[in-house]
């Protein structure tokens, strides 16, 4: 089990600067993405550029797509709301 969670030090240092470079410089990481190569530092350059490309999409949704949605008892009105006021009838 412990195999299943160990990332190779070159596939997470790929991955943490692919994400870092999207972040700051995104024409650069598009570029350095479409390299030709196997390498783990590649594939993990690749994930971390998605990786921050997903989570910035996700943080431009609006709240309703994010599936973040508010529970029932905060935005219901309650249905006696407005009952116990009588109409004049002059």
């Amino acid at each position: 089990m412990e195999d299943e969670e160990k990332v190779e030090p070159d596939y997470l240092k790929g991955f943490n600067e692919g994400y870092t470079i999207a972040q700051h410089l995104p024409q650069l990481a598009e570029q350095l993405a479409n390299v030709q190569g196997e390498s783990n530092r590649i594939a993990g350059f690749k994930a971390g550029r998605d990786q921050y490309t997903t989570e910035r999409m996700k943080d431009r949704l609006p709240s309703w797509l994010k599936g973040e949605r508010p529970s029932k008892e905060q935005g219901t009105p309650t249905k006696s709301r407005g009952r116990d006021i009588e109409l004049d009838k002059d």
